[in-house]
């Protein structure tokens, strides 16, 4: 397996960020009263948008074998991140039939539903890695940010830029130096935002904004299901993966409330290293 490696520069950087961390955070254990906030934008009216499936499908990706983007993470001699054993690099989560998982579906003309989860859903720092590594969720909903390590992180939010690998905008900076500590971000603007822990520089993730409630992520088998009502009619459906500029579209027909849309990226028109 191929190691990412992290210089000497940087782990001294990570341990001097980290102490910064814990100076400044007096929230240890605890949601966190005020901080930073995201850029706001007026919402579109939400209504009831039936829990139902309709479009479900299949990603897969071709052109390479998964066992070559399998690759363990040198995590710097850090104590408490070599104590869970190997991490894998997060970049790519293919399985041996090309079933690619952490692609967003969505679809285009989705509206906003009032009929949402009374539980904001949740992005954890847990063994040294965020979890989930890709969240869809609607304009207007509120994401936890937790740390469930005993080690200090930070959570540096980016509006990613389309087409590229990593431009972007940095817009907040959370520090969760302490077991326990929570942030709530609103994420009232569509689009694509990038997690990223500056202390742990493996550390990555991603929160896609979609239009409306109309969404889903591929899961390990490549598979997902988007679980709202659709009435019939013609759709397009968009399936991203940051690895790759441009997303992949089609023309989707829902006939009789489903319909199954499958879509195959191609390695050799994604980011190279």
């Amino acid at each position: 397996m191929t190691r990412v490696a992290q210089t000497d520069s940087r782990k001294a950087l990570c341990i001097a960020f980290g102490a910064v961390l814990c100076l400044t955070n007096s929230s240890c254990g605890k949601v966190a009263e005020s901080g930073p906030q995201l850029p706001s934008a007026p919402l579109a009216p939400a209504v009831q948008v039936p829990e139902k499936a309709s479009i479900s499908g299949k990603i897969t990706l071709q052109g390479v074998e998964a066992a070559k983007l399998t690759k363990t993470v040198d995590v710097g001699g850090n104590p408490f991140c070599t104590g869970h054993g190997e991490i894998i690099d997060s970049t790519w989560k293919v399985a041996e039939n090309g079933a690619l998982a952490d692609v967003v579906v969505t679809v285009s003309g989705s509206k906003r539903a009032s009929n949402m989860p009374a539980t904001a859903p949740l992005v954890d720092q847990t063994r040294c890695e965020f979890v989930p590594h890709t969240l869809a969720v609607q304009p207007g909903q509120d994401v936890r940010f937790h740390n469930s390590d005993l080690t200090f992180h930070n959570i540096r939010v980016a509006k990613h830029q389309l087409g590229t690998r990593t431009g972007g905008e940095n817009l907040a900076n959370l520090a969760q130096a302490s077991h326990g500590d929570e942030n709530i971000l609103n994420f009232s603007v569509p689009g694509i935002y990038r997690l990223e822990c500056d202390v742990h520089r493996w550390m990555k993730a991603w929160i896609v904004v979609h239009e409306g409630i109309h969404s889903a992520v591929t899961a390990a088998d490549g598979s997902y299901s988007i679980n709202r009502a659709l009435a019939d009619g013609t759709y397009t459906v968009q399936a991203w993966h940051p690895q790759f500029a441009a997303p992949l579209t089609q023309t989707v027909t829902v006939a009789g409330g489903t319909a199954k849309a499958d879509f195959i990226f191609d390695h050799a028109l994604a980011f190279q290293p």
